[in-house]
């Protein structure tokens, strides 16, 4: 009987060990970034407005400005959250060309 006991003991004490273990995660360092992308196909302030928001939409994105002057965007973003292939995909999507990225 005793040795039920024990047994018994020794199963609990398993079961109540087995969910314990300690998981940690390690966060990325951040990668700060400035991109200037040029784009094709802003005419208006509207253009620019679309284009800043989608890709305002992005997470990972610190700040992007959109000049119509000039046709480029300057992206600053967290490379180890989002990619520029990411950021031109946001761009395209809205119906804009990527001309060159810098």
């Amino acid at each position: 009987m005793k040795k039920l006991l024990y047994l018994f003991i020794l199963v609990v004490f398993a079961a109540c060990n087995s969910g314990t273990q300690k998981t940690t995660e390690v966060a990325q360092p951040e990668q700060i970034v400035e991109s200037t992308i040029a784009i094709g196909g802003l005419h208006c302030d509207a253009c620019v407005a679309s284009v800043e928001k989608g890709v305002n939409s992005l997470s990972g994105i610190e700040s992007v400005k959109v000049t119509l002057a000039d046709s480029t965007a300057i992206v600053t973003y967290n490379a180890s959250a989002v990619s520029i292939d990411e950021i031109e995909k946001s761009i395209e999507k809205r119906g804009y060309t990527i001309k060159a990225v810098k």
